[in-house]
């Protein structure tokens, strides 16, 4: 008889037990995730609002017949701790010329991190467009001869509030 009276505050306790478990989990997960900078759980942003390069996901591409610049450039993005994602030759090419050194292309989601990756070209030049994500193009014109230097950044830096590029790290990134 006792244990028929037991059983239904036993399963009350069981089920609160669970859904308490299930809440702490998705806390921690949470936490977890803006730790790293995952997307919908924290800005990924460094000191001064601006992006910190280890978040920033830049796809590099070569507008002129120099063979190889891309992949270069590329290499020496992920140098400063940029998440470079593609090399190509440019896809817009026949549609779109870019004028000058380099042409900086993103959507609204990507103002803070194409302004950063901007400035790693000195004559860069912002183009917005459609995209729904905060990926970057940066797009390499005839132009182009090199990137920024520290002294460069340090001073954008100063001014501006944008952190310069950093070496990558270990930590898991988004």
């Amino acid at each position: 008889m006792r244990f028929r009276r037991a059983v239904p505050a036993l399963l009350m306790i069981i089920g609160l037990s669970a859904l308490a478990g299930s809440v702490w989990l998705r806390v921690l997960d949470r936490m977890d995730a803006a730790a790293t900078g995952a997307p919908g759980c924290g800005t990924g942003t460094a000191t001064g609002g601006a992006p910190d390069p280890r978040r920033v996901q830049v796809r590099v591409y070569n507008s002129t017949d120099r063979e190889g610049l891309a992949r270069t450039v590329a290499a020496q993005l992920r140098g400063r701790g940029f998440v470079v994602i593609a090399t190509a030759n440019d896809p817009l090419v026949d549609i779109r010329q870019v004028r000058g050194s380099a042409e900086v292309r993103y959507g609204p989601g990507g103002t803070k991190q194409a302004e950063l990756v901007r400035r790693q070209v000195p004559g860069a030049r912002l183009y917005r467009d459609v995209r729904e994500d905060a990926v970057v193009d940066l797009a390499l014109g005839a132009g182009y001869k090199r990137l920024s230097t520290a002294a460069e950044l340090a001073r954008t830096q100063g001014r501006q509030g944008i952190v310069a590029p950093v070496a990558p790290a270990s930590s898991p990134a988004c």
